[in-house]
């Protein structure tokens, strides 16, 4: 099955932050191709934004907003989402902050606001969706990573070791649940065109201009849905996605 052939009709997905970037863009091709999806995201405005554009094209939505840092409120977010469409068949794990500085200078705050968002978000997130992908005899796992996850660089510690560890997470997690026909993926993009880490688009595309290269956010989008496009007897456990 192509992409262009990816047919969710029916499935439900849950997506963190899916009010801006690539959570967005996310929801709104997999709303697109059928599926019912959850918003997940701490922002009710930004939501509200990406259910419109949503349900303007004639999509089915649900909204939940959540920190994925504070375990009760994304246990009752997931649990929303199930219980108002009857289930859970994929959950894309997309929220994420970059808060970037050396580390002789980082606070501590800034060091726990990023490994909470990062990190123990989606450890949250997977495990309150597992009972339900259990139940159906299958599901998908997909998270955003980061090109960071493998290699470390100067001002980017805390956000490094959060990805560094998203990764062990997910192979973990993979080994756990890969006999109830659960595959749990990790897409791992180079640079994104969006607001993400405090700098602004504009900044960027002007970068652009000058010959830097970035993805789009709803490149990072396709090739969620090539993972989910994939047959039952292949599984992708990393997939690598690069600015060309």
């Amino acid at each position: 099955m192509t992409v262009d052939g990816l047919d969710v009709s029916g499935k439900i997905a849950v997506i963190t932050g899916a009010g801006s970037g690539v959570g967005r863009a996310t929801a709104v091709a997999l709303a697109s191709r059928g599926a019912v999806v959850g918003l997940i995201g701490r922002r009710s405005e930004p939501l509200r934004e990406t259910a419109t554009a949503i349900e303007t094209a004639g999509g089915q939505v649900i909204l939940a907003p959540a920190d994925v840092a504070n375990e009760r409120e994304i246990d009752a977010a997931i649990k929303a989402v199930a219980d108002g469409a009857g289930g859970i068949d994929v959950l894309v794990c997309a929220a994420g902050v970059g808060l970037y500085g050396p580390v002789e200078q980082y606070s501590l705050t800034d060091w726990q606001t990023t490994l909470a968002t990062n990190l123990t978000g989606v450890f949250l997130s997977c495990r309150a969706v597992l009972p339900y992908m259990t139940a159906r005899g299958r599901g998908s796992i997909i998270a955003i990573g980061s090109g960071a996850g493998k290699q470390g660089y100067a001002n980017l510690a805390a956000y490094s070791a959060s990805k560094f560890g998203l990764i062990g997470f997910m192979q973990s997690l993979a080994a756990e649940v890969g006999e109830r026909r659960i595959k749990v993926s990790t897409v791992l993009p180079g640079s994104i065109l969006t607001d993400f880490a405090g700098r602004p688009v504009q900044e960027k595309e002007q970068q652009r201009a000058e010959g830097r290269t970035y993805l789009e956010p709803d490149d990072v989008a396709q090739a969620i849905l090539f993972l989910l496009s994939q047959p039952d007897r292949a599984w992708t456990q990393e997939l690598n996605l690069w600015p060309a």
